[in-house]
């Protein structure tokens, strides 16, 4: 069973004013009455904010817009953004700060890493619960930069902004699908983008993706976290991501970002400390990489799974030549390099589960459960132009996941959001990374499912006692008794549509993460120079992990994919002991790893620099969702965590 999970996280690990010097005439006016001091708001009452920032980073892929040589033609690419100078090779990160916060200079900055097709609203609770705490019991002025991948500028979200912006459901579902609804464009549309949303496949499209591997991702963060280190006060930036987050966070905190191998400059020199919340890190190859693994990642890189992935079918190394996995040596004999590279699609889809639309449809969804509220039949429900059967559901082949969620019964907007995050629902069984624990099916409200939001008259039925925690590593699973502890209607709504982010990715990159897939924490043997290894910093640069020596926090849930402390033994296994101020030098990472049971083994807590927080009956994203309560075994550590690594 233990394999079998871990399975599974690995499948999920691959798998969220400018100035004007222009003189202006003064006319004088009349003496204005001072008005009284307006008193400052009580503390924690300060207003919640966000802005969505674009950095230049230094990752410059092949194939990628934006990178030198390369020219534009895709007719969608040019539909959306207007003309052909496209830049793809920026990092994005959405600040959350304080209002009363905003003049300070931040004591503390979290830059956090969204999992596996998660964008960086799904840390827009976690970070309003912990910046006002740390305000109101710490007089800290901290802030969270949430990561969005590049492919999150692929994401033609237009018409979904205009849509916020009048709060109006209806103009962002034509934008998405009026023409599959026969809708007219309409006013508003017509005088915005006059036209409507561009989805794009995950071949010819997009196989740019196919470059984009995790040493580009780990660039596009270190723009990020070099811009929090000149932001904050005294360099502290900490790093941390959720599920696969968690991941990307381990890899960057490994890279070496000096590629020309003259020097190092090691990713977690620049930090004070890591953050995993619900996903494992990353661990060491159990088995050092053979020629031929090394081979097939050097053809991938070089133009091999560019090809592949464009054309659907294997091809040698230069992309254009086809090939067979049998016949590999005799087509590919043109070339010293004769691994043939196998096709996959440019990011993660799955026929009838998930999709771009399927993901951009949450928005018009979530605001739609805003303005009519729960008991109302959804707009993703409801028949357009008189036609009975004419609605997005029925009409869009990639929302037919919906329908065996609704069922006979015709569903609110609230209740079709329910359905589809639910822990205890039908998609989150298939789909593990989108399990929320967000309350229970409600009544039938004049023929329309309700949902039950915490706060409500959840039923017992729903608070599922999943029986004690494992012991061994044989019986790792869910365990405890459910908790409901993330309110979609009171809280979470707003993270699916609000800004120019939002909870969902449409356009997971996994080609391009795929490329150095087997090789683990450390990169030696294919990075380095000979003998150690080929050289070839250019695709992967992970040669720093046994020098990770700052302090690591973990945070699981057990009803997650973390449910034991024992998934993060890999990880505190491949880095260095903890050297931090906060750290006593002498305890190690793990101190026992059998007590008090295999599938809890004692780490070494603030001495050792790994603490580990578990959470009572939350599910996977709980851990970011849910209210600062007494359930709630992740804000006051982390908090406390920060405080500890503060110089």
């Amino acid at each position: 069973m233990y394999k079998n999970f871990l399975a599974a996280l690995l499948i999920l690990t691959l798998f969220a004013c400018s100035d004007n010097n222009d003189s202006v005439a003064i006319v004088p006016q009349p003496p204005v009455e001072p008005e009284p001091p307006v008193p400052p708001p009580p503390p924690g009452s300060s207003a919640f904010l966000q802005e969505t920032v674009d950095l230049d980073s230094q990752a410059t892929p092949a194939f990628t817009p934006g990178t030198a040589g390369v020219t534009v033609t895709n007719t969608k690419l040019l539909t959306q953004f207007g003309d052909s100078q496209i830049n793809f090779n920026k990092a994005r990160y959405t600040r959350y700060y304080l209002e009363e916060n905003a003049a300070r200079t931040p004591d503390a900055i979290l830059v956090l890493i969204p999992g596996f097709q998660g964008g960086a609203s799904t840390f827009y609770v976690l970070a309003e619960d912990l910046l006002r705490k740390g305000l109101v019991e710490s007089n800290l002025a901290l802030e969270v930069w949430a990561f969005d991948r590049r492919s999150s500028f692929l994401e033609d979200t237009i018409g979904l902004d205009l849509a916020e912006a009048q709060r109006d459901p209806m103009l962002g579902l034509n934008f998405l699908f009026g023409d599959a609804l026969g809708l007219e464009l309409g006013d508003a549309l017509a005088a915005g983008p006059n036209r409507r949303a561009v989805f794009y496949n995950s071949h010819s499209d997009t196989a740019f993706m196919s470059q984009w591997t995790t040493l580009v991702h780990s660039q596009d963060i270190d723009a990020i976290v070099e811009a929090a280190q000149a932001a904050v006060l005294g360099g502290n930036v900490f790093l941390g991501g959720h599920s696969a987050g968690t991941g990307y966070t381990a890899r960057y905190a490994a890279t070496d970002f000096d590629l020309s191998e003259a020097a190092t400059d090691p990713g977690h020199a620049k930090l004070r400390g890591l953050m995993l919340f619900e996903g494992g890190g990353s661990r060491l190859a159990s088995e050092p990489a053979d020629a031929a693994t090394l081979d097939l990642i050097e053809a991938s890189f070089d133009g091999g799974l560019y090809g592949a992935v464009r054309d659907q079918a294997p091809r040698c190394i230069d992309g254009v030549t086809a090939c067979t996995l049998e016949s590999a040596a005799t087509d590919c004999a043109a070339f010293s390099n004769t691994s043939c590279v196998q096709p996959r699609g440019a990011f993660s889809e799955v026929a009838g589960l998930l999709s771009p639309q399927l993901l951009a449809i949450s928005e018009v969804n979530a605001l739609d459960a805003e303005e009519v509220g729960d008991g109302v039949l959804s707009i993703l429900l409801t028949d357009q132009n008189g036609i009975e059967g004419n609605n997005a559901v029925a009409q869009v082949p990639e929302l037919s996941i919906l329908t065996p969620l609704v069922g006979s019964t015709p569903a609110s907007s609230p209740a079709l959001l329910g359905k589809f995050l639910d822990d205890d629902g039908v998609a989150a069984q298939v789909a593990s990374f989108v399990a929320t624990s967000l309350g229970a099916d409600g009544p039938i409200v004049d023929g329309i499912a309700t949902w039950l939001s915490k706060g409500e008259d959840i039923p017992q039925s729903a608070l599922v006692d999943n029986g004690p925690a494992p012991t061994t590593l044989e019986d790792i699973g869910v365990w405890g008794i459910e908790a409901e502890p993330s309110d979609l209607e009171g809280r979470m709504l707003p993270i699916f549509y609000r800004g120019q982010t939002n909870f969902s990715e449409w356009y997971y990159p996994s080609s391009g993460l795929a490329v150095t897939s087997g090789l683990g924490l450390d990169t030696t043997e294919l990075s380095a120079p000979p003998p150690l290894g080929r050289g070839r910093s250019d695709i992967e640069n992970r040669t720093q992990a046994a020098g990770i020596d700052i302090p690591v926090i973990a945070f699981g849930g057990s009803n997650g994919l973390t449910p034991v402390p024992a998934v993060w033994l890999g990880f505190a296994d491949a880095i260095a002991p903890c050297a931090a101020p906060s750290c006593d030098g002498v305890t190690g990472r793990v101190v026992d790893r059998l007590n008090p049971n295999p599938a809890f083994p004692t780490f070494g807590d603030i001495g050792g620099g790994f603490e580990v927080y578990m959470s009572e009956g939350y599910a996977h994203v709980d851990i970011l969702t849910a209210d600062d309560d007494e359930s709630n075994n992740v804000i006051d550590p982390l908090l406390a965590f920060i405080q500890r690594n503060l110089q």
